[in-house]
């Protein structure tokens, strides 16, 4: 540590305190565990004689004064070590070689405070079973450098913007692909269906509960079959466009000189994220029916990363799919594997596709008919799912088209999915094993689902409807010598 870390306190045996000016952070997160006890109180006297109430309060002030006194780190050539705790006192130790990622995160109050919280991450298995370190909070020049020892990156100096490429910075334009998202859609759905219900009342007084309501009274925007749906576009697409705002608002890559991504994002909740070359695999190419009509994408790192994103680190949100392929080919070195042909799967394929998306459209328009025959749905319920049916069959084709696979580079290209399209490019060095699934109807078509095992991203990526004979050659080029031994030649 340099001087910059020079300003906490160090004991004889190395050990540091947070800073000191989370004292003014801590406490004020004891206040809501308290406000169970103080409400009731203040409910049943009126807001008189609650002294004991007041005493509730200051003592989970000084719980947070004491987590402060309590809590010590160290940094050492091997280890990094945290000990918290009074009554329960814990000892957490982190190999330094098993460091992974390192994350910045800065609330409101923290960055008002020039504070930075720092989150050690060791794997995902490893967080789950309550092995990462958090030190909350260091001061943002400590953590900086802390960062930058713990990664064995020497251009971290805390006194300077850190050396780099810039491979993607937000632009105004990513808007257009806000209101593109599903996410929004859920919530708005929910509060309109909730609100006619007995959760009516309590619904009104929340931020969506509230909008929906307004939008949902607001004759201007026409009668009820129309004001309905306008009325979840409207409140889905605001919701999309804030949390877009908050995400990706502020969003920044770089790539290190020693080749390590550094990403950044969020508005008012700062995080940065820093991945080692070392522990990214591969990257994955995400686009949704509607981003891909309007020419957008994300792209994820194929990573062992935090526990927080399962799919792996976002590094581009919804971007200009030229933008997001751009950044892939930096990461990967070469788009060869993402702007290369892939391999179809064939006609058996395809007649497996739309046999599974019309079977399952007779068995709901079978449900659909028995409904209306009890009286339960009106006459022309059918007659809008025989409407789906060219829909159903299209999304059938489209799935098949989507459907092929590549090894480029030395690396597995995997793509599936309509609704949902994904490319993912996997290092052949990453592939730890292969899961290999036939069902009853696959087994007579002569398909397989292919699984590729690995300890990064999702830990499994599926390639459906794969022909039987394309298989041994697949296995043999990513990973030679691993699935010969159990193939029966017939």
């Amino acid at each position: 540590m340099t001087a910059a870390a020079a300003a906490t306190a160090v004991d004889a045996e190395g050990w540091r305190r947070l800073s000191p000016r989370m004292l003014l952070v801590h406490p004020v997160r004891e206040l809501p565990k308290v406000l169970p006890l103080v409400l009731p109180a203040v409910v049943l006297h009126g807001g008189h004689h609650n002294s004991w109430a007041w005493a509730v309060t200051a003592l989970a002030i000084g719980a947070g004064l004491l987590r402060w006194w309590t809590t010590r780190y160290r940094v050492g050539a091997d280890l990094v070590e945290l000990r918290h705790g009074l009554l329960i006192r814990r000892h957490i130790t982190v190999p330094a070689d098993r460091v992974r990622t390192v994350d910045l995160h800065a609330g409101a109050a923290h960055r008002v405070l020039g504070l930075a919280a720092v989150t050690v991450g060791t794997g995902r298995a490893a967080q789950r079973r309550g092995e990462g370190l958090r030190l909350d909070a260091l001061a943002r020049p400590e953590a900086l450098e802390l960062r930058a020892a713990l990664l064995g990156d020497g251009d971290g100096a805390a006194d300077g913007p850190r050396q780099g490429v810039e491979l993607l910075r937000f632009r105004p334009g990513w808007f257009r692909f806000a209101p593109l998202a599903a996410a929004g859609f859920a919530p708005v759905l929910a509060s309109a269906l909730a609100l006619t219900g007995p959760l009516a009342g309590p619904l009104r007084q929340t931020p969506i509960g509230a909008l929906v309501d307004a939008l949902l009274h607001a004759r201007a925007l026409g009668p009820l079959p129309v004001r309905l749906p306008l009325v979840l576009l409207l409140a889905a697409t605001a919701i999309n466009l804030l949390t877009f705002a908050e995400r990706a608002g502020a969003f920044a890559l770089r790539q290190l000189p020693n080749g390590a991504l550094e990403i950044g994002h969020g508005l008012l909740n700062r995080r940065t994220t820093t991945l080692e070359k070392r522990r990214v695999y591969g990257v994955e190419l995400t686009e949704s029916l509607p981003m891909r009509l309007f020419g957008g994408a994300r792209l994820t790192a194929v990573a062992t990363a935090s526990a927080r994103e399962r799919s792996g680190p976002a590094l581009a949100p919804a971007v200009p799919r030229r933008a997001a392929l751009a950044v892939a080919a930096r990461v990967l070195g070469g788009d060869a594997a993402l702007s290369g042909p892939l391999t179809g799967h064939g006609p058996r394929a395809r007649t497996r596709r739309l046999t599974r998306a019309l079977g399952g459209w007779a068995g709901a328009a079978a449900v659909l008919g028995a409904a209306v025959a009890a009286g339960r749905l009106p006459l022309w319920a059918p007659a809008v799912w025989v409407a789906a049916l060219p829909l159903a069959g299209a999304v059938a084709l489209d799935r098949h088209c989507s459907l092929g696979h590549a090894v480029a580079d030395g690396r597995l290209v995997i793509r599936s999915g309509s609704l949902l399209r994904r490319r993912t490019v996997l290092a052949g060095e990453g592939v730890i094993g292969w899961n290999l699934r036939r069902t009853r109807g696959g087994r007579r078509a002569g398909l397989v689902t292919l699984t590729a095992t690995t300890a990064a991203g999702r830990k499994g990526y599926r390639l459906p409807d794969l022909p039987e004979e394309l298989l041994p050659g697949l296995a043999e080029e990513v990973l030679p010598g691993l699935l010969a031994p159990f193939l029966v030649r017939e």
